[in-house]
């Protein structure tokens, strides 16, 4: 319980931070001061998403202890959630009639899932210590997904009358991007090599991915706007069906096929099942501030679905035993 209360207490806190300090400078009318914050806003996530991530995600990758071979389709479950997410959020975008945009914005939030902040610690909360190395194993292509294919599927959604080249703190984001996919590979090489991972970069990892968040939950409450949420009702439903009912069901049925149920009591299928129903993650948020896509219906979903815990976890409570 108290993990997760510290969780929710840096969710709702930085992000409280962020919308308090935009609420601030609205009022007093400083408008030097709220494009400052803007810059402020794209710095701290370009710092977040783009360097403190990938380095907390290379040290974990490095210190990932072997799995059984059975288990190692779990990455392959991962993948096929998000790009699954992806493809279903496309199909809801077109049925919406959604401009180019939103279409962005909706796939960002159909195929990145927190799998990481709320998804592992529910794990843990259900299941116990078990449960980590299996949501490690799941999570394992992770960012290398992102980074190498939904962000560039992401900018390809700018508005076609946004003529300057994408910039991420004034550098092009290819080369940030690999950066990034690169400090993942380092971090898988290191783990095949087998070489000793010194036991401080554990809490180093921990103490990294903290501050992201901390970063990149400030930055998403400087440019949340509560009263717009309403507005994306329609968006914000198809998100909640993506990612509760239509992402769980095709990744269950895969790992039920693979013979998880029949494995350690059923924990590999309960543990992909809790990660493939997970609300959409922070990061998702991101590309939408970066490429000039719907940042306000981004923040919607992403609102709409996180709350939408306090319904989805009773029943995958109630669900799980009977997988």
């Amino acid at each position: 319980m108290g993990k997760l209360l510290l969780t929710l207490a840096i969710i709702f806190v930085s992000l409280a931070l962020g919308y308090g300090v935009r609420y601030f400078t609205q009022c007093n009318g400083l408008l030097l001061a709220e494009v400052r914050l803007t810059v402020l806003r794209q710095r701290l996530q370009s710092l977040a998403l783009f360097g403190l991530l990938p380095a907390a995600a290379m040290l974990s990758l490095w210190g990932l202890p072997s799995p059984t071979p059975s288990l190692l389709a779990l990455p392959l479950l991962g993948l096929m959630a998000w790009l699954w997410g992806g493809v279903q959020a496309l199909l809801a975008a077109r049925f919406l009639k959604l401009d180019r945009s939103q279409t962005g914005s909706l796939y960002c939030c159909g195929t990145f899932t927190n799998v990481g902040a709320v998804g592992t610690l529910v794990c843990v909360l259900f299941y116990g210590e078990n449960a980590i190395a299996l949501a490690a194993l799941y999570r394992l292509c992770e960012e290398l997904f992102y980074y190498s294919v939904a962000f560039p599927v992401a900018r390809r959604f700018t508005p076609v009358d946004d003529k300057p080249q994408l910039t991420c703190g004034g550098m092009h984001l290819g080369p940030v991007l690999g950066i990034a996919v690169s400090a993942l590979l380092c971090g898988i090489l290191l783990n095949l090599l087998q070489i000793s991972r010194p036991l401080w970069c554990g809490v180093l990892s921990s103490g990294i991915m903290i501050l992201a968040t901390v970063f990149l939950l400030f930055a998403i409450g400087l440019s949340l706007r509560p009263s717009q949420m309403f507005h994306y009702r329609r968006q914000s439903m198809a998100v909640c069906l993506i990612k509760f009912i239509g992402t769980p069901l095709l990744v269950i049925c895969m790992a039920r096929l693979m013979g998880y149920a029949e494995m350690d009591g059923g924990l590999p299928l309960k543990v992909t099942a809790i990660l493939s129903a997970m609300p959409v993650a922070m990061t998702a948020l991101v590309p939408p501030s970066l490429f000039r896509l719907d940042l306000d219906m981004a923040n919607a979903c992403w609102m709409f679905s996180t709350l939408a815990l306090i319904v989805v976890l009773p029943v995958l409570m109630t669900l799980l035993p009977l997988l």
